[in-house]
């Protein structure tokens, strides 16, 4: 996501990363956002979605790249939980 084009394009336009357009558009959304981060510019950076707003247009594209596939892990995915339980119990 960090790398595709229509984001970087949106970012452009305000001086912002694709992250920041990703936050801003969570927000947007109404989401509850809550970024990681342990770099301080990443920290300082997810801070700074308050001094612009996507349009409607824009928030549009964001949307449309959703292909109903998770990025990371799937909780409902047998095969993942198999996993975190393993991990939980190697603690």
């Amino acid at each position: 996501m960090l790398e595709n084009a229509e984001l970087k394009s949106i970012g452009e336009k305000y001086g912002k990363t694709v992250a920041q357009v990703i936050l801003r558009w969570h927000l947007q959304e109404g989401f509850c956002v809550i970024p990681k981060s342990v770099t301080p510019s990443r920290i300082e950076e997810n801070f700074n979605v308050f001094d612009f707003e996507l349009t409607e247009d824009e928030m549009n594209t964001v949307r449309s790249l959703d292909t109903g596939k998770r990025l990371f892990f799937d909780p409902k995915d047998p095969e993942w939980e198999q996993k975190m339980l393993k991990a939980v119990a190697d603690i």
